[in-house]
């Protein structure tokens, strides 16, 4: 992966089953240049009328979208938590003839879902098994009676334990095919079945840090999202913010990162990014609980949000997983990016575990690095943009 090419959008053709399809991908997506396994099993199994309603619950590149959009001509509604993923659905269901053909929405759509409505609601399971639970609860009340879940995952991501917690809503769940690892399931809703809506599980929480508590909101699913994990929190504490800072918080999940910058550059200004709907909203939830009207939340693909701004500091805990795996080419995008975002003399600091390679990358980008901490699990670097050719 170079410096340049993780923007650039590419262009796939395959068969699932016996059908060829097109899609669009990208580095930053969890599985873009071959089709995901367990929407292949789903493609297998799936049944859809020509006049049925259909909801996928976490569609990727679009795969089962556009598979959808030959069979039926019933309203079609596609949704994810990755910003990523709505656009390269949105590229890919216009590569396939079906632009404007399907809602797609960033987010899990609720509430904007009505309930009862949907014959068939698919869900490659995402991580995190309250993420996944909540889904599984949001399809049961999206479904019609006798409307039908086609549930995939890998066994590896804990699918069993949530094809056993479709079986305890819906009766019965049983796995109708199986393959690389990937199981799917088929639960039909029972006309008897009373399912409540699935609610808003935002929570708030708190941690001491910097001398103060400090409040926030945050959801399942989201990074350490239960309480302020130890690499934050020593980013926290050694990063400078002078008053007149513009701070660029990058990939700011819950956004406590943010909130603190901001209280610490009154006359400056925080923008804060990330990727994933949940995030974006636990963010400005987080960031109403304060008064810093010169902050705000954005969504951005690394500096896509901010291309042509520039800040005083970039300040990041820079994210190392990509649903079920490990991937250090978004981590890697932000050292690369964050001297195109800073003014001459601007800082960064980022934390990572030690076994990354942030050292050599940082030093490689800016021709300086400094650990402001180290304890062995993680540590804390600055470096100084001073502009200069990479080499």
């Amino acid at each position: 992966m170079g410096v340049t090419d993780y923007y650039i959008w590419r262009e796939f053709e395959d068969r699932i089953g016996n059908e060829r399809i097109r899609w669009a991908g990208k580095p930053g997506l969890e599985i873009w240049s071959h089709i995901d396994p367990g929407v292949a099993l789903i493609a297998q199994v799936m049944e859809i009328g020509p006049e049925d309603h259909v909801l996928d619950l976490n569609c990727g590149v679009g795969w089962l979208g556009v598979l959808t959009a030959r069979r039926t001509s019933g309203r079609i509604v596609l949704a994810s938590d990755h910003g990523l993923a709505v656009e390269a659905t949105r590229r890919t269901m216009a590569m396939n003839g079906f632009e404007g053909r399907a809602i797609i929405l960033h987010g899990d759509g609720y509430p904007l879902l009505e309930p009862g409505t949907f014959d068939v609601v698919f869900l490659n399971i995402p991580k995190g098994k309250e993420v996944a639970q909540r889904l599984v609860r949001l399809a049961a009340w999206a479904l019609k009676p006798g409307g039908r879940l086609y549930l995939a995952g890998p066994k590896r991501g804990g699918v069993e334990s949530i094809i056993a917690y479709a079986r305890d809503i819906f009766g019965r769940a049983p796995v109708w095919a199986y393959g690389s690892g990937y199981r799917v399931a088929v639960a039909a809703r029972p006309a008897h079945l009373e399912v409540e809506p699935p609610g808003d599980d935002f929570v708030e929480r708190e941690a001491v840090v910097r001398g103060r508590a400090w409040r926030f909101i945050t959801r399942p699913g989201l990074f350490s999202w239960s309480a302020l994990d130890e690499g934050t929190r020593h980013l926290i504490e050694q990063m400078e913010i002078r008053p007149g800072d513009h701070v660029l918080d990058l990939g700011c999940g819950y956004g406590i990162v943010g909130v603190i910058a901001g209280h610490e550059a009154r006359e400056g200004r925080v923008v804060m990014v990330d990727i994933s709907a949940a995030a974006l909203e636990a963010s400005r939830r987080t960031l109403s609980l304060y008064s810093l009207p010169h902050a705000e939340v954005r969504l951005s693909d690394v500096i896509d949000g901010v291309r042509g701004e520039q800040f005083d500091v970039v300040v990041t805990n820079p994210p190392i997983h990509q649903g079920f795996g490990v991937e250090r080419e978004v981590a890697m995008q932000f050292v690369y990016d964050a001297p195109s975002v800073l003014r001459p003399g601007g800082r960064l600091y980022l934390v990572g575990a030690v076994v990354l390679p942030y050292r050599t990358i940082i030093e490689r980008v800016f021709g300086n690095v400094e650990i402001l901490f180290d304890d062995r699990h993680y540590r804390v670097y600055q470096a100084i943009h001073m502009p200069r050719r990479i080499r």
